[in-house]
C-alpha cells in the first residue's frame, strides 16, 4: 500500500469525482483509475461504487476514507507550515523554454509571479525543442515549457497542457491561395515550404499534415528565426505554417494569414517533466500560476 495510492484515493472522495480529482493532482483520468485499482487489489476490496451517476464509496470504502483521512490532512498542515519556514529563503527555478513560447503567452506572467512570491528568482534557459527534451530527461526536477503537437503529448514526457492555440497559413498576398478564407491543407501540395529549423518539432508537425494528405513538403528554406521566414513570405519567396503571434502587421504588409479547416491543425503549450510528483513546491506553484493566468 503506498502513500501517493491513498492520497489520491482521498483526493477522489473528496471531489466525489475522478475527473475532477485528476485535474486537481494534475494527472489523467486513466493515472488516478490506475491508483484506485492498485490500491484496491492491495487491500482487497473494492472502495467505490460506479455507477452512470458517477461514483459512491462503499462501506469499506468510507472505513478506510475515516482511517486515513485525518493522517492526510494533518500531513499536508504540517508540509505547509514547513513550507512558509522555507519560503523566507532564496530559491533560483530553472526551467526550459523554446523560444517564442512567451508570444503567445503573456510575459507579464514572469513579472507578476516574481512579484507574488519575491523569494523566488526565476531563471529563463532558452533552448530548442530537441534540446529542452533533452534537459528535461536529464534530471528528474527538470522541467520546460514547450509548443508541440497535440498529437506528440504523452509520447516521451508527462505533460500539462496550458493552452492549444490554432495554426494558420502564411501566405503573400499576390499568391492565389491568398483569395481562400479558408485552406485545405492539400491545397499546398505544390508551394514552397519555409520551415523552422531542424532542432524544432515543427518539421516532424508540418510533414505529419501532409502526409496525411498524401504529399511531402517541398522545403526551400529553413531557419530559427521566425521574422526571417516571415520576411520570406512578404517577399513571395514562399508559405509559412505558424501562429499570428509570430509576425509583426506593420512590419509585413504584403502577408496574409488564413485559417484552415481543419481544427485539429494545432499547437499546444505545455509544460512536460518525468512525473509531477518529482518536481519541487515552487516548480508546482509556478506550473499552476502560469495555467491559471493562461
Amino acid at each position: 500500500m503506498e502513500y501517493k495510492h491513498i492520497e489520491y484515493f482521498i483526493e477522489t472522495c473528496n471531489y466525489k469525482s475522478i475527473t475532477k480529482a485528476a485535474e486537481s493532482l494534475f494527472i489523467s483520468q486513466q493515472a488516478l483509475s490506475r491508483c484506485i485499482s492498485k490500491l484496491e487489489k492491495d487491500i482487497n476490496c473494492i472502495l467505490f461504487k460506479r455507477t452512470v451517476k458517477g461514483i459512491t464509496l462503499t462501506e469499506e470504502g468510507k472505513y478506510i476514507y475515516e482511517q486515513f483521512n485525518p493522517i492526510i490532512m494533518n500531513f499536508r498542515n504540517t508540509v505547509s507550515k514547513i513550507i512558509s519556514v522555507l519560503e523566507t529563503n532564496p530559491k533560483v527555478l530553472s526551467f526550459c523554454c523554446a523560444p517564442g513560447i512567451f508570444r503567445n503567452l503573456n510575459p507579464e506572467f514572469l513579472i507578476s509571479f516574481q512579484e507574488k512570491y519575491s523569494k523566488i528568482s526565476l531563471n529563463m534557459l532558452e533552448m530548442s525543442d530537441k534540446e529542452c527534451d533533452e534537459y528535461v530527461e536529464s534530471n528528474k526536477n527538470h522541467f520546460g515549457l514547450l509548443a508541440i503537437a497535440e498529437n506528440r503529448h504523452g509520447e516521451r514526457f508527462d505533460y500539462i497542457t496550458v493552452k492549444t492555440v490554432p495554426l494558420y497559413l502564411f501566405v503573400n498576398k499576390n499568391n492565389p491561395l491568398s483569395k481562400y478564407n479558408k485552406i485545405k491543407f492539400e491545397m499546398l501540395k505544390n508551394e514552397k515550404f519555409l520551415f523552422m529549423d531542424k532542432k524544432s518539432y515543427y518539421r516532424k508537425l508540418v510533414n505529419g499534415y501532409a502526409k496525411k494528405h498524401n504529399f511531402k513538403p517541398k522545403v526551400v528554406f529553413e531557419s530559427s528565426d521566425t521574422s526571417q521566414l516571415c520576411g520570406l513570405v512578404d517577399k513571395g519567396k514562399g508559405i509559412f505554417i505558424g501562429i499570428p503571434e509570430l509576425y509583426n502587421k506593420a512590419l509585413y504588409k504584403n502577408i496574409v494569414i488564413i485559417p484552415f479547416e481543419d481544427k485539429t491543425i494545432n499547437w499546444s503549450i505545455a509544460f512536460i517533466f518525468q512525473n509531477y510528483d518529482y518536481l519541487d513546491i515552487n516548480a508546482k506553484k509556478f506550473i499552476e500560476y502560469v495555467i491559471e493566468n493562461a
